[in-house]
């Protein structure tokens, strides 16, 4: 996976997209329990739900990195963007567990804290 030749990128993200989906309809989804994802819905004033929605609107065009691998657990996770209410939203997240077992993890839904990069968009 590290080594996906740049034409064939797209298709990896909405196939990572598409899984990922799924997990979270199969009920299969988990949000890293950290501060800095905690405080970033009080500041955008969301709830957990609507990050969810805000989740499955991605697409090709919010995606700013990955497959990268995991230095901690097995597995890769990939970078989105997204624009909510004029603040950049960093979210990363990964599919992880065993064929037939696996669940999508949010690990990161917070203010970006640099700029991101969108390779799809013009």
């Amino acid at each position: 996976m590290d080594d996906i030749p740049k034409e064939e990128l797209p298709r990896y993200v909405r196939q990572f997209l598409d899984e990922f989906k799924a997990l979270i309809f199969e009920k299969r989804f988990v949000v890293t329990d950290r501060v800095k994802n905690k405080e970033a819905l009080l500041q955008l004033g969301l709830t957990a739900k609507q990050r969810e929605e805000i989740i499955l609107s991605l697409s090709l065009l919010d995606y700013c990195s990955g497959p990268i691998k995991d230095e901690y657990k097995a597995g890769y996770y990939w970078v989105f963007g997204k624009q909510i209410d004029g603040v950049e939203i960093y979210i990363k997240l990964k599919i992880a567990g065993q064929s037939g077992e696996q669940y999508a993890i949010c690990f990161s839904f917070h203010k970006s804290e640099w700029p991101l990069r969108y390779p799809f968009t013009k």
